[in-house]
């Protein structure tokens, strides 16, 4: 049986072709779900960003008040510079009902602060960020982990002020740690971990925790500066300790400061939807079901009954036993017709082989017969030539009656034994070239018996047409071997008869011995004869005559059997 291709199989057929079509509706499913995932996205940055700005309000109110409390003493400051002690003693009174503050001062373009909530008066040209500070005449808020004169973490806030239109120095404002909010519980749920406020020189001013824990919770990939730049946005990445982090960034407006969320990324709302909504899902769950549905469709309607056919079909091919379909009305109406023509097919099938039989073995019982009628005719004739035989006077006319039986003779065998045949009308003419020789030595053997026979015959098939002459080519050798055998005194006379098959071709030999005879006459018919037969055979004839022997050999191809046009 053939090995059929895989990929010729109808259920691959089907997938693929099922898959192209389903190609389009994948692409647009996988399009519409980035959509949706890209939006879902957005939102959830929406979200989480205004989650961020919500924790932030109460930093971004501290700062905004204490801007306004700056702005408003710098409008008024004018009328206590001229009496520090006055203008110490009602600061110094404004942070004590004030605990989210924990100093005030006017810093003053010389440095020296003489009107302060700390009393007294205070050198601050030594300050790391001074002169950065009458450099910029710009509003600055900066960290210190511990206060000149507060001595706790604050971080302080300076903005300018004006007295007649021109710059007079800084109101320096305050804020201690301890008093910022800190974070509520239903942000740490949501998976809020760290809430960080930096300012424009990079610089962390708060965090909702612990100052040292918040630097490991700032991103490894990115500085703070950098974070500036992604104001308004969210985005994924990995904290200095290698875990993944979302961050928030959002901007305080009018101060120049920002705030920097750190949330969990498997609790924030990207994370949770970015790892349930998968593009691939749906187009996948699609082709799954569409193969599924194809491939039992194709099942229960096509090839349970294809299959079933096709073993039907191998059954009557193998052993010609024919199945009949016992569920055909589950089948198809195009099905149904496939079964009803098959059934047809086998029953005209196995009524014409047997017809073709009968005609084949009645044909073979008429040849038989007609192989054995004709040997009975021939034998017949060979019997009235043997009464001639008998009858003749004179020794020239029996030897050519006896020679003309011989040739009647090999015909009668080759009839024989092609009515007794078993090989499709062939003739075993090593069998018959056997026979022949021994009727030859037997008929010879009246006169002498001192002649010694030796054979090789192999069992050669051929059909009539070439079986007929070469019995009569071997008849006439084995007449003229006979005829003209002879011998040394110190040797007995012999006759060597082979036929060799080697695949298609065949050679045969007949060698008998020369000495000393009597004188034979010789017509030249039995030469004749054999050339003749050997043109039938379409074989080469060639004779070689030694001094002690002579020989016959044949070189010939057998032929298949070619019928006649009227046969057909």
């Amino acid at each position: 049986m053939i090995k059929a291709k895989w990929y010729n199989s109808l259920r691959v057929q089907i997938v693929l072709l099922l898959t192209l079509a389903l190609f389009p509706l994948a692409a647009v499913a996988i399009y519409q779900t980035n959509r949706v995932e890209s939006e879902s996205a957005r939102n959830a940055e929406l979200a989480l960003l205004a989650l961020t700005r919500s924790a932030a309000k109460e930093e971004e109110l501290f700062i905004q008040r204490a801007l306004g409390v700056a702005r408003f003493f710098g409008t008024v400051v004018s009328d206590f510079m001229d009496d520090p002690v006055a203008c110490s003693r009602d600061l110094e009174r404004f942070i004590a009902n004030n605990s989210n503050y924990s100093f005030m001062g006017v810093l003053p373009p010389s440095g020296v602060m003489t009107c302060s909530s700390a009393g007294g008066e205070f050198d601050a040209t030594s300050g790391p960020y001074f002169e950065e500070l009458m450099k910029t005449q710009q509003r600055m808020i900066v960290a210190n982990r511990r206060g000149p004169l507060s001595q706790e973490s604050i971080f302080n806030i300076s903005e300018p002020f004006q007295v007649d239109g021109k710059f007079a120095g800084f109101i320096s404002i305050s804020i201690p740690h301890r008093g910022m909010p800190k974070a509520s519980e239903n942000l740490e749920e949501l998976g809020l971990i760290e809430l960080l406020t930096f300012n424009s020189n990079d610089e962390i001013l708060t965090a909702r925790n612990n100052l040292e824990k918040a630097q490991l919770e700032m991103p490894a990939d990115r500085t703070v500066g950098n974070l500036r730049i992604l104001s308004g946005l969210a985005f994924e990445g990995q904290n200095r300790n290698g875990e993944r982090r979302t961050y928030t960034v959002v901007p305080i407006q009018g101060s120049g400061a920002t705030v920097l969320g750190v949330w969990k990324t498997d609790e924030s709302p990207i994370g949770s939807i970015s790892s349930f909504v998968q593009p691939a899902v749906f187009p996948i769950l699609m082709w799954v079901a569409s193969m599924a549905v194809a491939m039992l469709s194709i099942y229960t309607l096509v090839l349970r009954h294809i299959t079933h056919l096709r073993r039907n079909m191998d059954e009557f091919a193998e052993s010609r036993s024919i199945q009949t379909s016992t569920y055909r009305g589950a089948m198809p109406n195009e099905l149904q017709s496939l079964a009803r023509n098959f059934d047809r097919m086998t029953d005209d099938i196995v009524r014409e082989e047997a017809e073709l039989e009968d005609m084949v073995r009645e044909k073979n019982v008429l040849i038989k017969e007609v192989h054995h009628r004709v040997k009975n005719n021939l034998q017949l004739i060979s019997s009235i030539m043997n009464m001639k035989i008998r009858a003749a006077q004179q020794e020239e006319t029996k030897s050519v009656l006896m020679r003309l039986q011989d040739r009647v003779l090999s015909l009668a065998s080759i009839h024989r034994d092609l009515y007794q045949s078993r090989h499709g009308g062939m003739a075993n003419v090593g069998a018959l070239v056997t026979d022949i020789v021994e009727n030859s030595v037997e008929v010879a053997a009246a006169s002498d018996s001192s002649v010694k026979i030796d054979t090789d015959i192999d069992p050669v098939l051929l059909y009539p047409d070439q079986a007929v002459p070469l019995a009569l080519l071997v008849a006439e050798g084995m007449t003229n071997s006979l005829k003209y055998i002879g011998s040394s005194d110190a040797e007995k006379p012999f006759i060597l008869v082979s036929l060799k098959q080697n695949g298609a071709e065949c050679v045969l030999t007949i060698r008998n011995s020369i000495g000393i005879a009597a004188d034979v006459e010789s017509t030249g018919l039995g030469t004749k004869l054999i050339n003749a037969f050997s043109v039938q055979l379409g074989g080469k004839i060639s004779l070689e005559e030694e001094e002690t022997t002579f020989t016959l050999r044949l070189h010939f191809m057998i032929e298949e059997f070619v019928p006649d046009g009227r046969d057909f």
